[in-house]
C-alpha cells in the first residue's frame, strides 16, 4: 500500500501534451515553466553533486525560452505579409542596444571601492555593540575612516558609464526589416529544448523530493 502511495506522488512527463503529471492523474497536470520554478526556488535543497548538471540544465531552457521570447515579442508586433506566410516587421538599432548592460556595471563600479569601507564601518559597529554589552572586546579592531575616501572613488566614473549607457540607446543608427513565418513561432515543447536523459534526471531529482 505505501509502494502504491509513492507511486501515485511520483512525476512523470507527457510529451503529447508537454506537461507533467501525478502517478497516472491527468488533472493532476501542471506545467513545465512550474516544473523549473520548483527548481528555481528549492536550488539550496540540491546535493553537490547534482547542483552543476542541474544548473546548467536549467541555464539551457531559460536561454532557448528567451530566445523564444524574443522572437515571439518582434512576431507580434509585425504585420501580416502579403503572402500570408508570416509577419513582417522593423526593429531600430541604436549606439547602445543593451543599455541595462551598462547600468548593470555603473551600478557595480559606483559601489566596488565602498566595499571595504562598508567592512570596516560594520565591524566597528560590531566592536561598538560588544564593548555595550561586555565593557571590553578581545577582537581585531577596525579603522572604517582609512578606507572613507576610496568610498565614494566610484560614484563619478559609474554616474558617467550611466549617461553614456542612457545616451547611446537614445541615438538611433537604423531600422532593420525582419520577417518571421508563421510556423517558426510554435510554442516549444520540453523534448524540443533538452535531451531525454536531461528531463530523466530532472524528474529523478523531483520525485526524491517528494518522497522526502
Amino acid at each position: 500500500m505505501l509502494q502504491e502511495n509513492i507511486d501515485e506522488r511520483k512525476v512523470k512527463f507527457i510529451s503529447e501534451n508537454n506537461f507533467f503529471i501525478y502517478g497516472q492523474d491527468m488533472s493532476s497536470n501542471f506545467s513545465v515553466e512550474i516544473f523549473f520554478n520548483t527548481f528555481r526556488d528549492s536550488s539550496k535543497r540540491l546535493e553537490e553533486n547534482q547542483f552543476k548538471d542541474v544548473l546548467s540544465i536549467i541555464k539551457k531552457y531559460d536561454s532557448k525560452m528567451k530566445n523564444y521570447n524574443i522572437l515571439l515579442e518582434k512576431y507580434n508586433k509585425g504585420i501580416e505579409s502579403i503572402d500570408g506566410l508570416g509577419r513582417r516587421g522593423s526593429e531600430s538599432n541604436y549606439l547602445i542596444n543593451n543599455s541595462e548592460l551598462w547600468y548593470m556595471w555603473a551600478l557595480v563600479i559606483g559601489i566596488l571601492p565602498a566595499v571595504p569601507w562598508l567592512k570596516e564601518q560594520q565591524k566597528q559597529q560590531e566592536i561598538d555593540r560588544e564593548l555595550a554589552n561586555k565593557s571590553y572586546y578581545s577582537g581585531e579592531g577596525a579603522n572604517p575612516e582609512y578606507y572613507k575616501p576610496m568610498a565614494t572613488l566610484g560614484i563619478k566614473p559609474g554616474l558617467i558609464i550611466s549617461i553614456i549607457g542612457f545616451l547611446g540607446s537614445k541615438i538611433k543608427l537604423s531600422d532593420k526589416e525582419y520577417f518571421i513565418k508563421h510556423e517558426d513561432i510554435k510554442k516549444l515543447k520540453l523534448f524540443e529544448i533538452l535531451k531525454s536523459e536531461e528531463i530523466s534526471l530532472l524528474i529523478k531529482i523531483y520525485n526524491s523530493w517528494m518522497i522526502n
